[in-house]
């Protein structure tokens, strides 16, 4: 292999390792009784009829990191009936009500409930009294909508994801901000009966949801470990590129 080869090699190896360690993809199944209040527990939530522990993915924290979803599919219910798809609704003209819970928010969001949901965590199970209670669809002033292209939830924060799409089935793919330390997304569903997060036992169905989280346009990622590697090889270039030219001058 010549000099030339070699120093493009692993000059795109020091690239990649750079970005590419800045951005990953998967697919989560969650199921319908997957209780978004049981996100980053070791038990579950002592309430009626919890659910099950929420699927999760861990990754490692940049600044600026977007998450996406390419595609949510799959279909869920409540009252042990299949009714709707990611974006709800079980109970058509039925608002979600869920209150804070287990250091987690609530969730509030204008007739529309059994729809899929997130939660970013940082490294510490949720405690204490929890961020403030998104509300969506209400038209108010503060009131986020369900249609928005981008969202900033805070850590520990529950919001509305439904199938990731300005549109019920279409539109453009929405822009979830990954707030700072966060470090591991949760998904499933935020149920109750009496507002208080419950009620699990008879919901049915499963999602299937591919999502990437990627470095936002204006990230520059920094980790010192990445860094101290690629300027190994970047020294390596160095060095292999004096011992080539030395071998030819000797031949």
């Amino acid at each position: 292999m010549s000099l030339t080869k070699v120093k493009r090699y692993l000059m795109i190896v020091s690239v990649s390792m750079i970005f590419g360690m800045n951005a990953f993809s998967t697919t989560l199944t969650v199921e319908a009784t997957a209780d978004i209040y049981a996100a980053g527990q070791s038990t579950l939530p002592a309430t009626i009829y919890p659910g099950t522990f929420p699927p999760s993915e861990s990754f490692a924290s940049y600044p600026n990191q977007i998450l996406t979803f390419s595609s949510v599919t799959g279909m869920v219910g409540c009252n042990f009936v299949i009714t709707n798809g990611p974006d709800g609704t079980c109970f058509p003209g039925v608002n979600t009500t869920v209150t804070t819970y287990g250091g987690l928010s609530g969730i509030d969001v204008y007739q529309a409930n059994m729809f899929l949901v997130g939660v970013f965590l940082d490294n510490s199970p949720p405690s204490g009294p929890g961020p403030s209670v998104l509300s969506y669809n209400y038209g108010t002033p503060g009131s986020l909508d369900t249609t928005d292209t981008s969202f900033s939830p805070e850590l520990d924060q529950v919001f509305f994801i439904g199938d990731g799409l300005t549109g019920t089935g279409g539109g453009q793919e929405q822009i979830f901000n990954v707030p700072a330390g966060g470090t591991r997304l949760f998904l499933g569903f935020a149920d109750s009966f009496d507002s208080v997060p419950s009620y699990y036992a008879d919901n049915v169905g499963s999602l299937t949801a591919t999502f990437a989280i990627t470095a936002g346009p204006s990230s520059t990622p920094d980790p010192p470990s990445v860094l101290l590697v690629a300027g190994g090889l970047l020294i390596g270039v160095c060095v292999y590129g004096k011992k080539f030219r030395a071998r030819r001058l000797a031949d």
